[in-house]
């Protein structure tokens, strides 16, 4: 069955919005799916429908200068990627009983599509006269959290409310992701934060739950 995600842009699926879904994948796993993968991602299209309306997978992906790769091959590189996507996704898992904890489980709304459709907070919090966006990432290296943030600046840099990007590689300083953004040659939108998990949690709990009357 599609997700409402899938089924907004079943009819309209372009070689521009199938980009956006490989690169998203690729930020948050660290390299780029493949066929299995994407049969089961919310932001990309089938296996089936990318070989009737463009040729196949490989042909796609020759196209876009993604690496052609055997992908049973290479088996350090994968589980390296398989470790760095499970340790994102323990970190999240870690977030969410967090939040829910703090501000109540129906305050958190988790997977909350962006106002475009085009993409979805990993939550959205809605707490005392705040509302915040969220987004868990595991970078392997500082580099990595180069690419990573301006991929998910594109999707959420028109949001009108406050998104953290909470990086969870505790071998990456919050000093050097400070640093980070002020070498930018472009400065981040104000709304938009990256902290590492120690600060988010800090931050997060100077906020005010919402009381239900």
């Amino acid at each position: 069955m599609c997700s409402p995600y899938n089924l907004i842009v079943y009819m309209s699926w372009t070689e521009q919005k199938i980009k956006e879904g490989f690169e998203r994948f690729f930020s948050e796993h660290g390299r780029y799916p493949t066929a299995h993968e994407i049969d089961s991602y919310d932001y990309l299209p089938s296996s089936r429908q990318i070989q009737r309306k463009f040729g196949g997978l490989p042909f796609l992906r020759q196209k876009m200068g993604h690496p052609t790769a055997d992908f049973t091959k290479g088996e350090i590189r994968s589980s390296k990627a398989r470790f760095i996507g499970k340790r994102g996704l323990d970190y999240e898992q870690l977030v969410k009983k967090f939040l829910i904890d703090k501000f109540g489980e129906m305050f958190v709304h988790e997977q909350q599509p962006t106002s475009d459709y085009t993409s979805r907070f990993d939550f959205v919090v809605y707490a005392k006269n705040k509302q915040f966006g969220i987004d868990v990432f595991f970078p392997e290296s500082i580099r990595n959290v180069v690419g990573c943030v301006n991929h998910k600046e594109k999707i959420y840099g028109k949001t009108n409310f406050e998104v953290i990007f909470v990086q969870a590689n505790s071998a990456i300083s919050q000093e050097n992701i400070e640093l980070l953004i002020k070498r930018r040659k472009n400065p981040l939108p104000k709304n938009i934060h990256i902290f590492n998990t120690d600060i988010f949690f800090r931050w997060a709990n100077e906020l005010k739950p919402l009381e239900i009357i």
